[in-house]
């Protein structure tokens, strides 16, 4: 990678291309999205991401009706694959090289990870979307991210939510709710603040990978990517 070139993993929700509606994938809102993204690769940021599954089906609400979590999961994998196929075709549109790499093998549909193929589409100003977790049960969309952001060399890794960072308790519940400018990973894992799940907060921190927490619905990933600081910064 260059040094002059930044290189960023985001971490989507699956709820970020559900628009209005209450499950499922709203067209217009993954093409309004992928057009913002598509704009900063042009200006020659490398940006990868990991996208959830919770729009189509979340795996570990199975346990609560009653499901097997192994088949919740697994389910919950296949989600994440149709929400980066879907974005990876807008992406496409807007004229920007894309390529889905799966953690399950599925032929003629996505490769699995690659770091070489990585590194040649980024050369090529073209963007990677990741999906199907880690291929495990039992594991978070997070710590895949985590993993995805260490493995191609990220700058930092971005989790785009929505709200403007993070919060010392829920700011939709509680109005005396303080946000953190920075913060460190000891801090959040002390007091039990929900970031990330706990495996990925590890991760990131043996790892002095910085954690960046931001709303997607403003200019803030356009900021963050241009290298301002935004939302809340997560050290180790």
């Amino acid at each position: 990678m260059s040094k002059q070139k930044k290189r960023f993993l985001i971490k989507l929700s699956g709820e970020s291309l559900k628009g209005t509606l209450q499950n499922g994938i709203y067209y217009p809102s993954v093409d309004k999205l992928c057009k913002r993204l598509a704009n900063i690769i042009k200006q020659g940021v490398d940006l990868g991401f990991v996208i959830g599954g919770g729009n189509i089906f979340r795996g570990a609400s199975c346990e609560i009706q009653g499901y097997d979590r192994i088949a919740g999961d697994n389910i919950g994998m296949i989600a994440t694959v149709i929400n980066a196929l879907t974005m990876a075709e807008r992406l496409r549109h807007y004229e920007v090289q894309c390529i889905v790499q799966s953690a399950i093998k599925i032929e003629g549909i996505a490769d699995l990870f690659n770091r070489d193929k990585v590194e040649e589409v980024f050369n090529n100003n073209g963007a990677v979307i990741f999906c199907a977790g880690t291929g495990n049960p039992f594991v978070s969309t997070d710590t895949a991210a985590a993993i995805k952001a260490l493995q191609i060399g990220a700058n930092a890794l971005f989790k785009a939510t929505k709200v403007d960072g993070i919060y010392d308790k829920d700011p939709f519940k509680f109005t005396d709710a303080k946000k953190y400018d920075t913060i460190t990973y000891d801090e959040i894992i002390n007091k039990n603040i929900e970031v990330m799940d706990l495996t990925a907060m590890l991760i990131l921190k043996k790892n002095n990978m910085k954690l960046m927490v931001f709303n997607m619905e403003d200019q803030s990933l356009e900021k963050a990517c241009s290298g301002e600081i935004v939302g809340t910064l997560v050290v180790s």
